[in-house]
């Protein structure tokens, strides 16, 4: 599962610290209840292929992306 962040372009730079401390808490959250995460800026490279699949509106910044996943556990035994 993917998840994308936003935000508004208006607001000011101590809003993008509240929002770090956010997505911080997300992958907390995330963790408390077994899944792990992977914050993603390198989205933002992409953020007009991405805008124009998911649809957020062009007053808003892409922020990052996150992978969320439940971790495969890695078998005990190999075959080599």
């Amino acid at each position: 599962m993917g998840l994308i962040f936003t935000i508004d372009h208006a607001l000011e730079i101590g809003s993008w610290l509240d929002y770090g401390m956010f997505i911080q808490n997300v992958m907390l959250a995330a963790r408390e209840i077994g899944l792990h995460t992977c914050p993603q800026a390198a989205f933002t490279g992409h953020h007009r292929i991405i805008r124009e699949h998911v649809g957020f509106p062009e007053s808003q910044a892409l922020v990052c992306g996150m992978s969320l996943a439940m971790l495969t556990p890695a078998p005990s035994k190999t075959l080599w």
